[in-house]
């Protein structure tokens, strides 16, 4: 039997509807005993309905319990109704049943249902077809108050689908008493002979009991009153009548009909049409209007709300019912959007963040457990889909819609100028029905082994790719931002430049394409198509101790060819042991210079000691020019944050070896260091601001569009997706890359109408880190990993990389990156062996300080490497840490928060 003594009766019972209201409230928290199967109130009694065999004593004292003692008396069978003189009373009567009596009535899609059932408290039965028939999506769009931009953002869809489409969309203004898109209708000349309240009518009166009938009556008038591909079916004929329906959707509903009888009749009318997209403008609030297509979870629902206190919370009260009675249980539902609107970009950012965890949060409870991936290979790529999926849309606040011309067509130029229609295009995806030709359907034997063939060549290149310390750096180069300043910076004189990047930014690739070319001249030309004025051998003075293969040989082929331009003997190969013995030693910053100068000669093929290198560079740079390029100083200067030796020979090496090359009469010598940021930034304590600020231009930076170009450059050079040829990589926009690599992952992380993320999304969220960064290094891991692992188990995809393989690719990934990270930086080594030892429950994100304690130091260096961020006092982790690490996210991350700080942080760099 249930629990009752935590159950607190009411505190006044005045009426029957007290009595039913607090059954209700029982039913929804599921505290009613197994016996009790309805509840009945009325103003003259109360009848309950039990199952037969159940012992009348126990069924009082359940009602005293949760009623109170002194409102039940026994023996009349009365319960006592509150009274100032004379007693006012409700009857008892008890109805018995049979466990499978089948005549208990059925629940219908009401928000305040009338029947109160044992069943109140679980969502409503799912409906019948899993699908509305003919394939027809319906979308509703819903808010809580009005004069929010629900309407014009529905019309602005409506538009959008049937422009992209091509099909045509049936709109439907379900608002009575508000009816915006039936003005805009009759503004534009169209009469609207025929309505939303004339089709409840006509199906409330069906003598069949279908729709039929009803859809054969509109189609002739509902073809008359199409605009631009969106047949209009207005509130009212009359759009100066209005106020509530005298047939609401709740009449529909008699004996024999399915519950979601409005909805399928609607999507039956649209199929009529030729329409296979129904858009509904419902009323603002929880009206029951609204209730019959808000509760089919096979609806599309929006919600839109401004970031008014009182908008959010009655959504997000709306969103927690919908989680109670109608949520996504099966695949095929939709997942609910939020779309916030009228808001500030500038002046609102913090609390348009606090308002999408909300509504972000309120939404995942409406998604089923099994949703969003957690099928796959690992729990967390659930927890990523589901906070992708969840995310609201945001509409900022514009001046240019603030008032609305009346006439549609009006209205509909005023949205295309306001570009409106671009945030509602992921909307317009999961609204716009397949083609035949888009689904995944059977692959032929011949496209079966096309995809398999450039499955492995995918994975071969990338493997080559992210390691480029033993791999083949030869082909084209990929033609970044940061090397297009390089090279367009000095056409007419020699860099003396730091260019900085996290581990895996590219940062050994790029060092590598230097020597490559071996000349200044020619490496501007093959990044600008020009080359430079000046020319110069490139020098390599220090290499990643770990190069290997085809690259070391790159160097070492580079050093010989300059050392014999120069007109030195073979180049000195072992800096590493100069440098070494220089850190177990004490020196100046004048005798730090001296070494690293030495190490600049001797890479030149001269003969120098520290004594005399400014007098031999000097002498060599009386004659000759050269371009010196280090890489790979993380080898040496593990920790310059704990070892002041190693903090002064890089801080000298950033700063006086380029004042005194620069001192140099016409700049004859170059110099380009490669350097870790958060190295430099440790080797620069206090200065790290102003000094990296004047090399941002070269920083190795990789954001969502040049990440998205690195993968279709990659996919080309593979020769597994090659670039449209009127096309080029390098030049193309955001959007024609998004286009390109749907073969690449496809739309969705999952077949179409899944409850999965966008593809797209999901790779850029799960790779990034917290400096907003996604590393090539990571991007051609990935892109490795997830092509072998859809070549062992392509399955019927069409498209390069599968979801299964994409979600255990990214575990890899993360693996591969922590070991990699804790390897090459120990203190950070040093954390991960911490967080490891922390009990699993508090392995949490976010945790705090008293959970997971972190020094200074430790701060410092997580954050400057996008391990973590804080946001008002609590630690934050990315995807591609937080699985390798094992923390699991219980909360929503505040991500505009981390992005502004990751900015902030940057800035000062």
């Amino acid at each position: 039997m249930t629990d009752t003594f935590s159950i607190n009766p009411p505190d006044r019972l005045f009426t029957w509807v007290d009595v039913d209201e607090h059954f209700r409230s029982l039913a929804m928290r599921r505290r009613w005993p197994g016996w009790l199967r309805e509840v009945s109130a009325y103003w003259d009694g109360v009848e309950f309905t039990v199952l037969a065999g159940t012992d009348q004593g126990e069924i009082w004292a359940w009602l005293r319990s949760v009623l109170g003692r002194l409102s039940i008396d026994t023996e009349r069978a009365v319960i006592l109704l509150e009274s100032p003189d004379q007693e006012r009373v409700l009857p008892v009567v008890f109805v018995c049943v049979d466990a499978d009596d089948p005549t208990s009535a059925r629940r219908r899609p009401e928000w305040n249902e009338t029947l109160l059932t044992s069943d109140l408290g679980r969502p409503l039965p799912s409906p019948t077809a899993r699908r509305f028939a003919d394939e027809i999506t319906v979308g509703a769009f819903h808010s809580f108050k009005g004069g929010v931009g629900r309407t014009l953002h529905c019309v602005a869809l409506a538009h959008l689908v049937a422009t992209r489409s091509r099909e045509r969309v049936l709109l439907i203004d379900a608002d009575m008493e508000a009816p915006g898109v039936s003005w805009m209708m009759r503004s534009q000349g169209f009469r609207g002979e025929f309505s939303f309240a004339d089709f409840l009518a006509l199906v409330h009166g069906s003598i069949e009991g279908d729709s039929a009938e009803a859809v054969k009556i509109a189609r002739p008038y509902l073809v008359n009153q199409e605009m631009d591909g969106v047949f209009v079916l207005p509130a009212q004929r009359d759009p100066e009548k209005f106020g509530p329906p005298r047939i609401e959707p709740r009449h529909l509903l008699s004996p024999g009909r399915s519950p979601y009888f409005l909805t399928e009749s609607l999507a039956d009318l649209a199929h009529e049409l030729g329409a296979r997209t129904v858009l509904i403008d419902l009323r603002a609030g929880m009206s029951e209007t609204s209730a019959p297509v808000l509760l089919d979870p096979r609806v599309k629902r929006v919600f839109v709300t401004t970031v008014s206190d009182q908008s959010v919370r009655g959504t997000v009260r709306l969103l927690n019912e919908l989680a109670l009675r109608a949520p996504s249980l099966r695949e095929s539902d939709p997942v609910p959007t939020a779309l916030i609107t009228q808001f500030d970009d500038r002046d609102h950012e913090e609390l348009v963040e606090s308002v999408s965890n909300d509504l972000g949060d309120a939404i995942a409870g409406i998604i089923s457990p099994g949703a969003g991936g957690e099928d796959s290979a690992d729990r967390g790529t659930g927890e990523l889909s589901r906070l992708l999926i969840s995310a609201p849309l945001r509409s900022p606040f514009n001046s240019a819609l603030l008032a609305l011309p009346a006439a549609w067509g009006a209205v509909r130029t005023a949205l295309d100028r306001a570009e409106t229609l671009d945030v509602l295009e992921e909307l317009a995806d999961e609204l716009t029905p397949p083609h035949e030709d888009s689904a995944e359907g059977r692959l032929s034997a011949y496209e079966a082994e096309k995809w398999q063939r450039d499955r492995g060549r995918l994975a071969e290149f990338a493997d080559r790719m992210r390691s480029p310390e033993s791999g083949d750096v030869g082909g084209d180069l990929l033609r970044t931002d940061a090397l297009v300043h390089l090279a367009t910076a000095h056409r007419t004189d020699l860099p003396i430049e730091i260019i900085t990047g996290a581990k895996g930014s590219g940062k050994t690739f790029t060092y590598l394409m230097l020597c490559r070319n071996r000349r200044w001249q020619d490496f501007v030309k093959e990044v600008r198509g020009a080359g430079a004025e000046l020319d110069a051998p490139i020098v390599p003075v220090l290499a990643p101790r770990d190069l290997a293969g085809k690259a070391k040989e790159t160097v070492d082929t580079a050093g010989s060819a300059a050392a014999r331009e120069l007109g030195g003997a073979r180049p000195d190969t072992t800096p590493h042991d100069l440098i070494t013995e220089a850190l177990s030693r004490q020196h100046t910053d004048m005798e730090w210079r001296q070494i690293w100068l030495t190490c600049f000669a001797r890479a030149a093929g001269r003969t120098s000691y520290p004594h005399m290198a400014e007098e031999v560079l000097a002498g060599l740079a009386a004659k000759s020019r050269a371009v010196f390029v280090l890489d790979g100083l993380e080898d040496l200067f593990p920790e310059p944050h704990q070892d002041t030796r190693q903090q002064q020979a890089l801080r000298v090496l950033l700063t006086d070896c380029q004042e005194w090359l620069r001192a140099l009469r016409g700049r004859p010598l170059g110099l380009i260091v490669y350097i870790r940021r958060d190295l430099a930034q440790r080797a620069l304590p206090g200065d790290s601001g102003r000094i990296l600020a004047e090399y941002r231009n070269h920083a190795l930076r990789w954001e969502r569009t040049e990440a998205l170009r690195l993968v279709a450059w990659a996919a080309d050079r593979a020769k597994a997706l090659p670039f449209p040829r009127d096309k080029k990589v390098l030049s193309a926009t955001e959007n024609e890359l998004s286009e390109h690599l749907t073969s690449m992952w496809g739309e969705q992380m999952g077949a179409r109408g899944a409850k999965e993320a966008r593809s797209q999304e999901w790779f850029l969220t799960a790779l990034s880190d917290f400096t907003n960064q996604i590393q090539p290094r990571d991007v051609f891991r990935f892109l490795a990993e997830a092509a072998r692992l859809s070549a062992a188990e392509p399955g019927e995809w069409k498209r390069l990389l599968a979801p299964s393989a994409m979600h255990e690719a990214l575990l890899a990934c993360s693996r591969a990156k922590t070991e990699a990270m804790a390897r090459e930086i120990p203190a950070v080594g040093a954390v991960f062996e911490r967080f490891a030892g922390v009990d699993e429950d508090r392995r949490t994100v976010p945790f705090d300080s008293e959970a997971i304690p972190l020094n200074l130091d430790e701060f410092e260096i997580l954050t400057a490497n996008g391990i973590i961020a804080q946001v008002k006092g609590e630690y934050w982790m990315p995807e591609i840490y937080r699985r390798a690490l094992g923390f699991t996210a219980k909360r929503r991350p505040p991500l505009l928060s981390i992005a502004k700080e990751a900015r902030r942080r940057s800035a000062g760099l």
